[in-house]
């Protein structure tokens, strides 16, 4: 493929996929996703040189999440609807399979914001290193987006699951460090090299031992629900963003951005949650 939203880059026995959407904070358009599956697609199941996948990103951050607004140069429809998933259809379990069914382990190599659906994308890959920068959290569910895929319970464990998912609150990259979402820290400025040191760790084992550990391992998460989990959040997603409409506060929220603009709705729902007090008194208010 001709690449647009992404650089692919192989420096054997790495391969590089850098999402290139800086000026959108990588948001995860169509187009770019479907550049990403076609590169590790190549560098999975068709380079033999190639013994690890790291996924980067230009810019100010890692992503800001999936892309609402179809940007991201030309999607090409009918190319996502039939080689994307074969005629299933565009979804966030597509995305999912994507890094999940990959032969090789891939890296996120993580800087900056790491939310929403880029968090969610960064929880599929394999391991995680950030950058002490690095921020992670589903901002998203305060503006009535559910949030898509369900991994979280498996990765960060049930209760903090809850409550990042009943608040929006971000973490910082030391407390996901803590809570086993990423698998080391480092200034930002080690960054590249702590993650080349790991793949190159990984690259001197036996490939196919690699690849069956990795089989063996999701086989493992497949047994407790996985897959069945990940497949149903689909309809529960469809179910949320529906009930989520008729809420007063995403009412609220789409009146002002009608009116004003998407950065006053943002500012107006960010208020909510900086002066609780304030939210507090207007709920009483009115009721």
């Amino acid at each position: 493929m001709d690449y647009e939203n992404i650089i692919y880059e192989k420096q054997a026995p790495i391969a590089y996929v850098t999402l290139n959407r800086p000026e959108k904070v990588n948001a995860l358009s169509q187009a770019l996703q479907l550049e990403v599956r076609d590169a590790f697609e190549d560098a999975g199941w068709h380079d033999d040189s190639i013994r690890v996948i790291v996924l980067k990103a230009n810019g100010r951050a890692f992503s800001a999440g999936f892309d609402l607004s179809g940007g991201g140069g030309p999607s090409n429809a009918h190319t996502i609807r039939t080689r994307f998933m074969h005629g299933k259809g565009f979804s966030a379990s597509a995305w999912w399979d994507v890094f999940w069914n990959n032969p090789k382990p891939i890296i996120a190599q993580i800087h900056g914001f790491c939310i929403a659906g880029g968090c969610a994308t960064a929880s599929f890959c394999d391991l995680r290193i950030a950058s002490e920068d690095a921020m992670f959290g589903a901002p998203e569910i305060r503006t009535g987006g559910p949030y898509i895929p369900a991994v979280w319970p498996w990765i960060l464990g049930p209760t903090k699951t809850r409550e990042m998912l009943y608040t929006g609150n971000l973490i910082s990259a030391a407390e996901a460090h803590r809570l086993g979402l990423v698998n080391q820290v480092v200034p930002r400025d080690q960054l590249d090299d702590a993650v080349r040191a790991m793949a190159l760790t990984i690259a001197k084992l036996p490939a196919p031992t690699v690849e069956y550990n990795k089989k063996l391992i999701n086989m493992a998460y497949e047994q407790m629900g996985f897959r069945q989990v990940i497949e149903r959040s689909l309809e529960l997603e469809a179910n949320a963003l529906a009930s989520a409409e008729s809420s007063p506060e995403i009412t609220e929220y789409n009146r002002i951005r009608s009116e004003q603009g998407l950065n006053a709705a943002l500012s107006w729902n960010a208020a909510r949650f900086t002066d609780e007090d304030a939210w507090f008194k207007t709920a009483r208010q009115r009721t």
